[in-house]
């Protein structure tokens, strides 16, 4: 994590499958909020964009405040049918 977190605020686009507690930006402050849980701080990132089925909280049980970001976007439904079209669309094969 102490690797590649340092990267995060250079990073045009994070993509995130599924991860709710270890991307949740409020578990960050000390003490943390999912006690001992190492956290990819993805909200450092200019576009973080999150696969989910919901808006359901993670194991945790916490609301990951990184969803109702502006600078995030959310992608419902099925993660390997979004992944499939993403690469896809970046390889010049869309529409």
């Amino acid at each position: 994590m102490d690797e590649i977190n340092g990267d995060f605020p250079q990073t045009d686009v994070a993509l995130i499958i599924g991860a709710n507690d270890v991307t949740n930006p409020a578990a960050a402050p000390t003490p943390p909020a999912h006690f001992g849980m190492p956290i990819l701080d993805v909200d450092k990132a200019r576009t973080v964009m999150v696969i989910k089925r919901g808006m359901s909280p993670g194991f945790a049980g916490i609301d990951n405040p990184l969803y109702y970001d502006d600078k995030t976007l959310m992608l419902f439904g099925d993660a390997k049918a979004f992944v499939n079209n993403i690469v896809r669309e970046l390889s010049g094969g869309g529409h």
